[in-house]
């Protein structure tokens, strides 16, 4: 709860790293970058994430 709250950290406890996999294996590339893009909600103080990979 610490962490989460007074943090601000974010916690991605699902994810399919199966197709991340597939990708960087197709581009034979290793390093990427992981980033995440919320939703927008007005008001809001939290809302799922679109995690984004960037070869």
């Amino acid at each position: 709860m610490f962490t989460l709250v007074a943090l601000g950290a974010n916690v991605l406890d699902v994810g399919d790293f199966e197709q991340l996999s597939a990708e960087a294996q197709k581009r034979n590339r290793w390093e990427f970058l992981l980033t995440f893009a919320p939703m927008r909600v007005v008001g809001g103080t939290g809302s799922p994430l679109n995690p984004i990979a960037i070869f």
